[in-house]
C-alpha cells in the first residue's frame, strides 16, 4: 500500500515594504561607497557582483509587485465589504420609512 502525503506548505515570506526599501537603501549605500574614492580601481569579481546585485534588484521589483498586487486585493476585499454594508443600511432604511408611511396613512 503506497501512501501519499502531501507536500507541506511553507508560509510565503513577503518582505514589508519597510524592508524592501532597506534592502535597496543597503545596497545603494554599498554602490556609493564603491564610487566615492577619488579614483575607481576595479576589483577582481565586480563582474560576478555586479550580476549578482542585478539579480536581486530584479527579485526585490518582483516582490514589491507581489506585495502591491495583495495590497490592492486586501483593499478591494475591503470596499465591497463597506459597499455591503452601505447597501445593507440604505435598505433598512427604506423599510424603516416605508413603515412609517404605512403607520402615517393609518392614522388618516
Amino acid at each position: 500500500m503506497k501512501i501519499t502525503s502531501q507536500p507541506t506548505k511553507k508560509p510565503l515570506n513577503l518582505l514589508t515594504r519597510e524592508s524592501l526599501l532597506r534592502a535597496n537603501s543597503e545596497l545603494i549605500e554599498k554602490l556609493q561607497e564603491r564610487l566615492r574614492g577619488r579614483r575607481f580601481r576595479p576589483q577582481e569579481g565586480d563582474g560576478i557582483k555586479l550580476a549578482y546585485m542585478r539579480v536581486f534588484i530584479q527579485a526585490l521589483q518582483v516582490q514589491n509587485s507581489i506585495l502591491k498586487d495583495s495590497e490592492l486585493e486586501e483593499m478591494k476585499e475591503r470596499l465591497e465589504a463597506v459597499e455591503a454594508m452601505q447597501a445593507r443600511s440604505l435598505a433598512e432604511e427604506q423599510v424603516y420609512n416605508s413603515d412609517f408611511e404605512e403607520q402615517d396613512e393609518y392614522l388618516e
